[in-house]
């Protein structure tokens, strides 16, 4: 019987977790993990592909996205969302999500339906047919309009992307820039699609009530014969050092007021990135973090305080941002943050209670997203597209390592004027009040499948 063991002490983790990752590679290049599991006849099957905003480039951003999209329409052999409509009748659920460094499908459903599945995932690797193309991506532009333009979230992070990155493509949004989007032809999404869809740029996931040799026979007979392409051009581009404070600011019609500071961070397999989690934790994570306390619970500057430090294949950002509360110094808001930040590094470091309760609490979380099936796939995925697929068991030591020491060389390391860029989103009083409030009503009600 394969099993989990997981503990946490309260005053600090002692953990054993170890998923039972089985790996195999087909002579084509396909990556196959499986994660057993049976404590329920369930399994999710997902393909993810070493692709997203990062492989773009100016004049195709979004391309990824809307490829994602085209992955619905169909094969040769099946039709339009014929995909889902069969996953549906399975019992099961599915859908997909584009981001900076990958493309992920995933499905769940039952254990006895893992065959048809697969067939069904190999097709559309190798044979989907692009209909509907001009009304999909229609369907992405609009989706911008709704979760950027009309957003002062999406407008805010997208800007702070675009003015801290220089070089690399992470400065361009997942969702793609407008004027890329209404050009980008149907032969551009095809040549992409023959580019980046191949075993060989691949991993096939299946966590469940399965057994590995079962999967990779599988995996054999459908996706074995499937010819790679060429392989994909590598992302030379490395962001140069930042030599000195950015900063912008954005005015939307609209209430709310943003205050947000990036800083560039490393890639998630450098030795720093765990300190850099942790520390994050200490100062955003939950009502007892440092920044929460002074900026909302103490002065009632904000309504909320966020942030977290991307993981990703290449050196990214650190994010901390900042609901304003109408009416308050945004200033205000600026100088608490700079200032808790120059206590970690110097008056006042993390203490140890402070670092066992941000471990125990990055711990719970990820344990805790792993609770299904699907939530198994999906992190292992994540951490086989940044690393491996065994880097999901090296999560919980890495976190383990982390000291106080460690907190305030970091701390020192990347949290520099020189390395931040700063934002702020100030409000414009709408003009027409009843039309702003009929919008936020629409973009509430507003859903999009992928």
């Amino acid at each position: 019987m394969m099993f989990t063991l997981w503990m946490v002490a309260m005053t600090g983790v002692t953990m054993t977790y170890n998923l039972p990752i089985v790996t195999k590679t087909l002579e084509n290049g396909l990556q196959v993990v499986v994660v057993e599991d049976h404590a329920n006849p369930l399994v999710s099957v997902q393909i993810w592909y070493r692709v997203g905003s990062r492989n773009e480039h100016e004049g195709i951003t979004g391309i990824s996205h809307i490829l994602e999209h085209m992955m619905f329409k169909g094969t040769e052999k099946y039709g339009p969302e014929e995909y889902s409509k069969i996953i549906q009748r399975m019992g099961g659920t599915d859908n997909a999500f584009t981001a900076e460094d990958m493309t992920a499908y995933f499905s769940e459903v039952p254990s006895s339906q893992l065959e048809k599945v697969f067939e069904l995932e190999a097709d559309r690797m190798a044979n989907v047919v692009f209909r509907e193309f001009e009304e999909e991506k229609n369907v992405v532009i609009e989706e911008r309009r709704w979760r950027t333009e009309n957003s002062p979230w999406g407008m805010f992070f997208e800007e702070m992307a675009a003015v801290a990155i220089q070089a690399h493509p992470y400065r361009n949004p997942v969702i793609g820039w407008r004027s890329d989007l209404e050009k980008i032809t149907l032969e551009d999404v095809r040549h992409y699609y023959e580019t980046y869809y191949s075993p060989q740029n691949a991993i096939l996931i299946v966590a469940g009530d399965v057994q590995p040799e079962q999967v990779f026979a599988l995996a054999e007979k459908y996706f074995g014969s499937i010819p790679n392409h060429d392989q994909p051009p590598e992302v030379r581009t490395q962001e140069p050092k930042q030599m000195g404070e950015r900063r912008f600011t954005l005015r939307k019609e609209g209430f709310t007021t943003i205050w947000g500071v990036a800083y560039h961070s490393p890639r998630y397999t450098d030795p720093d990135f765990p300190a850099l989690q942790i520390l994050n934790a200490i100062l955003t994570a939950g009502k007892s973090s440092r920044l929460y306390r002074r900026l909302v619970s103490e002065t009632g500057l904000a309504s909320g305080v966020s942030g977290w430090v991307e993981r990703s294949i290449d050196p990214y950002l650190w994010y901390i941002v900042v609901s304003v509360q109408p009416g308050k110094s945004i200033d205000s808001v600026e100088q608490i943050v700079l200032e808790e930040i120059e206590k970690i590094q110097s008056s006042n470091p993390p203490t140890e209670e402070e670092l066992q309760r941000a471990i125990n609490n990055a711990v719970a979380a990820f344990v805790y997203q792993q609770q299904s099936v699907i939530g198994k796939a999906m992190m292992v995925g994540t951490f086989a597209i940044l690393d491996r697929p065994e880097a999901v068991n090296e999560f919980i030591p890495r976190l383990q390592q982390v000291t106080v020491e460690d907190l305030v060389r970091v701390a020192q390391k990347y949290l520099t004027e020189e390395n931040r860029t700063v934002g702020r989103l100030l409000p414009i009083p709408p003009k027409d009040m009843a039309a702003f409030i009929q919008q936020m009503q629409e973009a509430q009600q507003k859903e999009f499948r992928r």
